[in-house]
Formats: C-alpha cells, sequence, structure tokens
C-alpha cells in the first residue's frame, strides 16, 4: 500500500516524496482511513512504529480539505516532554511543507513572551506540553473552544508523569464536538478509563511489535554487588568499546544522578553532557544539536530521553540505573537499534533491582545474559533476593500492570552505599521531592 492509497492530499503526497517516504507503517495504514472519516481513535503502538505519521498526516488532509470548502480546521496535540513535542512540531511543518499551515510550539522553559506573540497570529495547529499550554489559557492568550482536533500522544506517559489534572482542565476547554486521538505505546487500564472519558465510541487501533523485547539488540546484565562499583565499571565500558561503539546514551534514574555521572565522565576524559528537564529548553536543544551532529558521542540522561529520540547514531544504550517498570526499559533501550540496525543494551543489575528484572525478562520472554564485566555476586545473596522467571507462558506474574514487583518497594537487608559515594544503585527510592520534581519536570 502507498500513502496515495490512504487518500491525502497531492500537497502531502508531494512532501512525503521530498522526504523518501514511500510506504506507511503498519500503524499509519490502520489509522489515517479512520482519522479522515472522523472517528475518534485509540492507537496502541511501541515507539519507533510512525505514530507522529499516523495522526499528523490526516490531521493535516482534513486542514487542506476544510480550506477547500472554506472551513477552518484547529487542531491541539498534547505531548509529555519538551523534546517530543519538539520533534512533532518539526514534523508537522515537514508534512505541511506545501500547505502552508501554521503550527505554533508551546512548551516550557523558553521565551514566554515570543510564544504570545506568536499565538497573536492565526495558527493551524498548536503542539504543547500540557503545563505551557495551561499557562497561556489562563492568562487569556488562546482559547480552546473553535479546536476541533485534539490529540494525546504518548498518553501512558502523560499519565506516569502525572499530568492526567492537567489534561482534565484542557478538556474543560475544548468543544464537546471535537474529535479526539489517543496513542500510546501501552494500553494499561488508565488509558482505557482516560479513553472511556475523554472519546466517543472510538476506533482501536493496535499494532503489536515485530520483534518481542527487542530481538535486534543485544542486552546484557551487569551485575554489582554494591552501588559505589558501577562508576569504575562504566569507565571500563566506555574504554573498551572506544574503538567499536559509536553514539552512546547512559539513562540515570534521576537529575541530580544524571548532572553527578556526566561531570564524572569529564573528569575521567570521557567527554559527555546531561540531558533533564532541571535544565532551560534552550540549553537541552543544544545539547541535542550537539549530540544529533554527532559532536558529542555521550549523552547522560533521565527518561526524558527515553521516548520520541530519533538518532540513528546510537549504538548503545546503558542503563546506570534501572528504571522502575518493564515498559521504560524498553522505551529506553529502543533509542538504539533504529531503522533495522542493530544495538546493545547494558544494564547495572544490583540483588535489589530483582523486581523490575523479573518484569523485564518476563516481558522479553526470556533470561538476559550477564555481561563478562559483571562484578561476583555470591549464590546465596542472589538467591535470597532473585528469582528467574518461568518462560512457559504459564505464569501471569509480573504482567503489566502488576505492582507486586515494583523496584521501589522497601526491601529487607538492602545494602546502603558508602558515604562518599556519589553514585547510589539506581533501586533506591527517590525522596518526594525528587519524586514530584521528576513527575512535572515538562511544565
Amino acid at each position: 500500500m502507498t500513502f496515495e492509497a490512504l487518500g491525502l492530499s497531492p500537497e502531502i503526497l508531494r512532501a512525503l516524496n521530498d522526504l523518501g517516504h514511500a510506504t506507511p507503517t503498519p500503524i499509519q495504514k490502520q489509522s489515517i482511513p479512520h482519522v479522515i472519516d472522523g472517528r475518534d481513535l485509540l492507537g496502541i503502538a511501541q515507539t519507533g512504529t510512525g505514530k507522529t505519521g499516523g495522526f499528523l498526516l490526516p490531521v493535516l488532509h482534513k486542514i487542506a480539505e476544510g480550506r477547500r470548502h472554506g472551513l477552518r480546521t484547529k487542531a491541539l496535540v498534547l505531548s509529555p516532554t519538551r523534546e517530543l513535542a519538539t520533534q512533532i512540531h518539526q514534523a508537522a511543518r515537514d508534512y505541511s511543507k506545501y500547505l502552508h499551515t501554521n503550527a505554533v510550539l508551546l512548551v516550557g522553559g523558553v521565551d514566554f513572551v515570543r510564544q504570545e506573540r506568536n499565538l497573536k497570529r492565526s495558527w493551524d495547529i498548536i503542539v504543547a506540553t500540557p503545563g505551557r499550554l495551561l499557562d497561556h489559557i489562563r492568562r487569556n492568550n488562546l482559547s480552546l473552544s473553535q479546536t476541533s482536533l485534539v490529540i494525546i500522544d504518548e498518553a501512558d506517559r502523560m499519565l506516569d508523569m502525572g499530568f492526567l489534572p492537567d489534561i482534565n482542565t484542557i478538556v474543560r476547554h475544548l468543544p464537546k464536538g471535537r474529535q479526539s486521538l489517543l496513542f500510546s505505546a501501552t494500553c494499561p487500564p488508565r488509558i482505557q478509563e482516560l479513553a472511556a472519558t475523554f472519546q466517543n465510541d472510538a476506533i482501536i487501533v493496535r499494532v503489536e511489535p515485530e520483534r518481542k523485547g527487542s530481538d535486534h539488540i543485544q542486552q546484557e546484565w551487569i551485575t554489582v554487588s554494591h552501588g559505589s562499583q558501577k562508576l569504575g565499571l562504566l569507565k571500563k565500558v566506555l574504554d573498551e568499546g572506544k574503538s567499536e561503539t559509536g553514539q552512546i546514551i547512559i539513562f540515570t534514574r534521576t537529575k541530580r544522578n544524571a548532572e553527578d555521572l556526566s561531570i564524572a565522565l569529564n573528569e575521567a576524559g570521557f567527554p559527555s553532557d546531561a540531558l533533564h528537564g532541571d535544565k532551560s529548553q534552550p540549553v537541552r536543544n543544544r545539547v541535542l544539536s550537539r549530540f544529533r551532529r554527532g559532536d558529542l558521542k555521550v549523552l547522560v540522561a533521565t527518561d526524558v530521553a527515553a521516548r520520541g529520540l530519533d538518532i540513528d547514531g546510537i549504538t548503545h544504550v546503558i542503563n546506570y540505573d534501572l528504571p522502575q517498570t518493564a515498559e521504560d526499559y524498553i522505551h529506553r533501550i529502543g533509542r538504539t537499534g533504529r531503522a533495522g540496525r542493530t544495538g546493545r543494551a547494558l544494564s547495572f543489575f544490583h540483588p535489589a533491582d530483582r523486581d523490575v528484572v523479573r518484569l523485564i525478562e518476563t516481558m522479553a520472554g526470556k533470561p538476559i545474559p550477564h555481561s563478562p564485566h559483571s562484578i561476583p555476586v555470591s549464590e546465596q545473596s542472589f538467591r535470597k533476593v532473585y528469582k528467574r522467571p518461568s518462560f512457559g507462558g504459564a505464569s501471569d506474574r509480573g504482567h503489566r500492570g502488576d505492582n507486586r514487583f515494583r523496584s521501589d518497594r522497601p526491601s529487607q537487608g538492602r545494602p546502603r552505599s558508602s558515604a562518599g559515594n556519589r553514585f547510589s544503585y539506581g533501586s533506591r527510592k527517590p525522596s518526594p521531592h525528587h519524586a514530584a520534581s521528576n513527575s512535572h519536570e515538562e511544565r
């Protein structure tokens, strides 16, 4: 099937041809006709499957068709992070190259007054993070009363980051007769509840991943008996892989760890920079630009970069701190192995991380091998806290949405990090202050 067969306008087809996009992805094939027909839609597909085109292309088509009939179609796209919003905004500009539509980007960390000026002009599409959009609504800089299309992208991530109250407030400013699209990488009960209240008789489109557990990515555990061992092992891994690695993303759980780890790597002779929500948007843009150009080889990031970051040159992902959920692990390692390439994912594994490790291996459907870099840990220590899941398919333990094995649950006998060590193992439960700041870092 071609994009032309989907009935998209000639201007959009011309732009897609310029971009070298000839064949729609599965999520695009299934979504575009329903959106053009005016149906509400719930799209479930992992990152990297073309979801952005799945909603932007039909939305731009409807804008073009509306103009031909003297009608004005306005659309709102909500994104959980500034980076993803920026990427969507750029895609909207690329796809509408010959339509001359006006797409406005509203994200935190940039000049508010300039955004006010942009909103005074006529606009067709607003791409925004929830917090900054509400700031403009409360200052009467814009009205959503004429918005006929609204899209919530990465809805599961949006809920994980605590944006549900903001979304509910935004929805109250939208007209009841709107068309609503919801896109998500996963479909836990909270997403189903959101769809039930947000949409009307929605079509459900689900695209299963072609390779379960990212089989094109070589995954390994690096076991440590104590969190203080991770920094030395990381330096060893980076030093030994200098000749064979391309660009590397190292994930930490907190913003402070990302900044501290980047400083430590620079001091050790590994040029790197940090990407997290405490940095202003211009600084984050500069860091990402350097990384995209290849001027920066190592990027230390929080989960702000786990979705929406599409750079083909990333050969390695290193989980310095494991995430709290198996789904976030999949999104992290999905930054490598893009566009059919192979990739490698290394993850530090402390015995106290056993819960999320069990969930990850259950989702992958197979055990993940241990790296030769692993530090031996006594068999008795691991037997006490970790038991590999069964891969026969009969057990449902550790399925998505099961919180019994969350890695942030207190465990008995958890070792303490040394007093002088800045880098603790990733399973330590963050303080309420850090949890709150991380959940709303995209305002």
